[in-house]
């Protein structure tokens, strides 16, 4: 293998078995592809013979253009990621950043909007128009608290996904690994609804649930405008996102008692770390618990 091939057969990797999404193979690629300019332009190395030296001063490098610890972390994360797959393609026989120790970062505090606040926004009909798009970004917002959603999961979901018999729907998460969530019923009567004015709109529409007055699937931008324009006039909490929503569904669920690690599979976290930022069965169980404990769950 060429060395200009590297780089382009690890994302291919990342992609076909690893099943990373776009963005994230983006954000290799950029971070990699400054790694390869470093050593040539200031180690003249190539890739593979580089060692615990280059990525020293490469992260000294990149700390000094003001990138945060985390960031730095991730650069990290990238390059571990990229020398374990060349040891596995016999192209190196060991990681020039294997003792390199990430860097020390602030605790994440989770901001999440009050349950008052949330039910006074989805109890006061006023606030959406009676419309199309009224019902649609009303169902939007249910479900991203109601499901606990990334907003990649909702703009994917297709009507075919929710069983309403079994109270589940089927979402696809990071690396299209899938998961099944317990559906609030009271998010029913909104999703009738809302199928009605979308059976009505384009003769020839996406698949997707929830989509423009034109028949197409949501873009990210405009689920993230939605959500801010109905949170301005909801709740003073800083972050008016949707994942604050996603933020919101975890917090109060653990706040009434649930199981972190039923949290974690609910929000499809492949590590507790990653649900622990929340915190200061079977599935029967686990419908059971999230509608006797989740706000919108009965």
């Amino acid at each position: 293998m060429k060395q200009a091939e590297y780089i382009p057969q690890f994302l291919k990797y990342l992609q076909t078995e690893k099943r990373y999404s776009e963005h994230t193979l983006l954000a290799y690629e950029k971070e990699l592809g400054r790694w390869s300019d470093f050593l040539a332009t200031e180690a003249e190395v190539t890739l593979f013979k580089a060692t615990l030296q280059h990525a020293k001063r490469f992260v000294i490098w990149r700390s000094k253009q003001g990138i945060t610890p985390r960031s730095v972390n991730r650069m990290l994360s990238t390059l571990r990621s990229f020398y374990k797959w060349g040891i596995r393609e016999g192209c190196i026989t060991h990681s020039p950043v294997e003792h390199i120790r990430s860097m020390k970062t602030p605790k994440k505090v989770v901001m999440s909007v009050p349950r008052e606040d949330l039910n006074a926004l989805f109890s006061d009909a006023s606030r959406f128009e009676d419309d199309f798009v009224g019902s649609r970004d009303q169902l939007m917002l249910l479900l991203l608290y109601g499901l606990g959603l990334r907003k990649s999961e909702l703009i994917s979901l297709r009507p075919t996904d929710f069983d309403w018999s079994r109270q589940v729907v089927s979402v696809i998460g990071k690396r299209n690994k899938e998961r099944q969530i317990p559906i609030p019923m009271s998010i029913s009567p909104y999703f009738d609804w809302y199928l009605k004015y979308r059976d009505q709109i384009a003769p020839t529409k996406d698949p997707e649930l929830l989509l423009t007055p034109k028949g197409k699937k949501l873009y990210p931008q405009l689920v993230y405008n939605r959500v801010l324009f109905y949170l301005k006039g909801t709740t003073s909490v800083v972050d008016k996102n949707p994942h604050t929503l996603r933020h919101s569904y975890a917090t109060h669920l653990l706040n009434a008692g649930v199981d972190i690690n039923t949290v974690k599979e609910l929000l499809g976290h492949e590590s507790l770390s990653s649900t622990q930022v929340y915190t200061t069965s079977t599935f029967e169980e686990l419908v059971k618990v999230y509608n006797q404990a989740h706000p919108k769950g009965s």
